[in-house]
């Protein structure tokens, strides 16, 4: 794995993660495999190839997972949610999810919303919905998913 052309690359810091005008996540797309990563890493992290390219993904995803989280972070009042969203082409990304106050409505389908210096993600209107009671919903999230 020849790794000479990630050198030339920005810090992981420095790389575009949000396209305001498209209100959408930067991130990067493998050019030999097709893995996505987001942010955009310098080398793929499936195949080691060095030709990672970056380019917006969708603003509509599938959220996976999800909790309530009841301790108060700086600019967070508790409770919120947090969650797991698979984008419709690219990576599982973990974020804040507005507008949904039931846990329990996995998978539900989201669209990403993306502000100056942070994004989030909001449910579809009238889109997810409690499963019934004793119901039981699994999905399963890959290693590449999560860019392990």
């Amino acid at each position: 794995m020849d790794l000479a052309a990630a050198l030339d690359r920005a810090p992981t810091g420095e790389r575009p993660r949000f396209d305001l005008a498209a209100g959408a996540l930067v991130g990067g797309r493998c050019a030999n495999c097709r893995a996505t990563a987001w942010p955009a890493r310098a080398v793929c992290h499936r195949c080691g190839g060095a030709d990672v390219r970056l380019g917006a993904f969708a603003r509509t995803g599938t959220l996976v997972s999800c909790t309530r989280v009841m301790v108060p972070r700086p600019g967070l009042d508790s409770p919120y949610m947090l969650g797991q969203v698979r984008l419709d082409d690219g990576p599982v990304v973990f974020g804040q999810i507005l507008g949904l106050d039931d846990p329990e409505a996995v998978p539900c389908p989201v669209a990403v919303q993306v502000g100056e210096a942070r994004y989030w993600f909001t449910p579809h209107a009238g889109a997810c919905m409690s499963r019934p009671p004793g119901g039981r919903i699994e999905t399963r999230i890959s290693s590449d998913e999560m860019g392990n």
